[in-house]
């Protein structure tokens, strides 16, 4: 019994009409352009977007291990 094919990017089950771009196929149109987007090895991606930093204060003395 063979598997059903599943998103290139994403691992879910593809849907009757999937989403083709070349030899892959996505579930959506999401996914397909996510695939396209370019990554370094860093996990950096093109975005402009920067993730919010949040600083903590240090711990305690007591409650540090």
């Amino acid at each position: 019994m063979t598997e059903p094919p599943v998103c290139d990017y994403c691992g879910e089950e593809l849907p009757a009409e999937p989403i083709r771009r070349g030899n892959r196929l996505y579930c959506c149109e999401a996914c397909a352009f996510e695939a396209t987007r370019s990554h370094d090895c860093g996990g950096r991606t093109d975005s402009t977007f920067t993730e919010p930093k949040v600083e903590m204060p240090p711990l305690p003395p007591e409650l540090e291990q």
